[in-house]
């Protein structure tokens, strides 16, 4: 590029464009292109100074060859150059740097057009020349805002979206650098991190993650870098001399011991040092570190499996805190109630509804709160104030379309549920979803409870089938009208013959006793497509439809 300036002003010299004198000036301001040209080869990409410079040297050639002409009409087509030079800088250089250079070269063409106008040229073929070249100033500005798009979408494919940290990709790339000292790498993961997203819900588990990337960004200095390597697994690497790396170390482990005000968590670490030889690369070096911390933090946590958390409150207390929890969630309202639409397999008309229970955002996943419940021995009482917020809320529904109820095998056998169900009985259709995931003791109780509803009109349901203990003899002894086949078997079930398989087996089954199918955590067309083959009469998922108020299905509903 440079080289072709100054041919171009080279070329222009026999063409008679320059007085005499001006001739020699431009033959001078062409031959300095050549030594540039050549610095351009001897050092492939230049720093950010020399390319201002670059940009400052091309700049005052340009102005002072086109300011040179003998007629400043003639000269106007030479501001293209400006553009050619902001093409470099869209690369080399910065947004401001460029906004400063294309205003040069628009000030710089405004002015050969006044001068080319007194001359006497005409001044509508001055103005048009002015818009043609100016547009060439616009193509800069779009190609460096796609190019900015560009880097963005780079930087976020190497960053970990939850906590902002490098991804293991990233991570490689950052210490993509030869160092002449040590390298020192810590490996950590968060001690049964899974249970603290079973009990307070991913939310929960989300916030302990962000928590983590906080405590290392703070503890470790600008010679680091910090990486999420998935799931509750983190690196740190760095380098400095040993001492550096050890206090670096040292200060990572005393930030992890802070309280936090969330769901409390323990780390184990692992680390590893050496120092870089000329026969090994970096890349080479920390995954060989990574390697080696991994297996030091798994001895660390054979050697304290265990130990039991200091700070964990007796039973006997931790049950009484439950039964309080709850208590005041009952008290105030809750549990909130969604509705999931269930949906016909063949037409996708919605023929009912599941009602689901919500909890306070952050507070622990339903699972862990009826879990809790059952454990402190108020599970009837917290599953029986989701069935009356559910028989509330669901006047908002169509009333064509049945609602799914869930209990317990626990709150069948201790509750009326008949009393509570029969001002409803009339306009509305009930589904009874039996959730259970503990051994059912007194089948006898549970069927005597269910055969009254059943008598009442109310449908009985077995949840979960394929999984816990909604096996075989829950189906045999309780009977059921519908089968609801679990997440866990149809999740991925158009890629997998044999949970395509035991879904066929319970489906099939179903129809040997002549149950209805339900088949929920349908989230995909191809898993809807396979629930159709096998026979499923109904489907349910995020793919028909996700859980919400009931107000917000009546709200579609009267769209529609």
């Amino acid at each position: 590029m440079t080289l072709t300036f100054g041919l171009a002003g080279a070329l222009m010299v026999p063409a008679g464009q320059f007085s005499e004198s001006m001739s020699i000036a431009v033959l001078l301001a062409s031959a300095t292109t050549v030594p540039v040209a050549i610095a351009w080869y001897l050092r492939p990409w230049t720093s950010p100074r020399l390319a201002t410079a670059y940009i400052l040297y091309a700049d005052v050639g340009i102005v002072s060859v086109l300011f040179s002409f003998q007629t400043h009409f003639d000269a106007m087509p030479g501001c293209a150059m400006f553009a050619i030079v902001a093409a470099f800088i869209v690369v080399g250089s910065s947004y401001r740097v460029m906004v400063i250079h294309l205003g040069v070269a628009a000030v710089t063409l405004v002015a050969l057009g006044v001068l080319a106008v007194a001359d006497g040229a005409d001044p509508w073929s001055t103005a048009s020349r002015i818009v043609t070249i100016g547009s060439l100033y616009a193509a800069p500005f779009m190609i460096k805002a796609y190019i900015g798009q560009l880097r963005s979408k780079a930087a976020r494919a190497l960053r970990d979206p939850l906590t902002g940290l490098w991804n293991r990709r990233g991570l490689l790339d950052t210490v993509d650098t030869q160092v002449d000292e040590a390298v020192g790498v810590t490996v950590l993961d968060i001690d049964r991190f899974k249970q603290i997203n079973d009990r307070f819900g991913h939310p929960s588990g989300d916030a302990v993650l962000i928590e983590v990337a906080r405590r290392l960004s703070e503890a470790v200095g600008d010679r680091s870098a910090i990486a999420r390597l998935g799931g509750d697994e983190f690196v740190v690497v760095r380098s400095g001399t040993r001492e550096e790396i050890t206090q670096s170390d040292n200060r990572i482990r005393a930030a992890l011991e802070e309280t936090f005000d969330g769901p409390q968590f323990t780390t184990s670490l692992g680390s590893a040092v050496e120092t870089l030889d000329s026969d090994t690369s970096i890349h080479v070096l920390v995954r060989r570190l990574i390697a080696l911390a991994d297996i030091e933090m798994y001895r660390f946590k054979a050697r304290t499996a265990g130990s039991t958390v200091p700070d964990r409150l007796p039973e006997a207390n931790s049950h009484e805190q439950t039964r309080h929890r709850i208590d005041e969630l009952i008290a105030s309202g809750g549990p909130d109630i969604f509705f999931q639409p269930i949906c016909d397999t063949d037409t996708g008309s919605v023929v009912g509804f599941e009602a689901l229970s919500r909890f306070p955002f952050g507070a622990g996943s339903p699972l862990s709160w009826y879990r809790d419940a059952t454990e402190a021995g108020i599970g009837p009482r917290l599953e029986r104030a989701a069935l009356d917020r559910a028989l509330d809320a669901m006047c908002a529904l169509p009333s064509d379309a049945f609602v799914s109820l869930n209990a317990s095998a626990d709150t069948i056998r201790t509750t009326n549920l008949l009393d509570r169900l029969r001002p409803h009985l009339a306009s509305r259709t009930f589904h009874l979803e039996i959730t259970e995931h503990e051994r059912v003791d007194d089948y006898l109780a549970v069927i005597r409870a269910i055969d009254s509803l059943r008598s009442a009109g109310v449908q009985i349901s077995i949840d979960d089938v394929g999984a816990g203990f909604a096996g075989l003899r829950h189906v045999v002894e309780l009977r059921p009208d519908i089968l609801k086949v679990d997440y866990a078997l149809v999740h991925g079930i158009d890629r997998d013959p044999l949970r395509r398989a035991a879904a066929k087996a319970i489906i099939d089954f179903a129809r040997q006793i002549e149950a209805t199918v339900i088949m929920e955590g349908v989230e995909t067309p191809a898993e809807l497509q396979v629930a159709a083959e096998l026979g499923a009469q109904m489907v349910q998922g995020f793919l028909t439809g996700r859980p919400e108020p009931a107000s917000a299905h009546s709200r579609r509903q009267m769209t529609r």
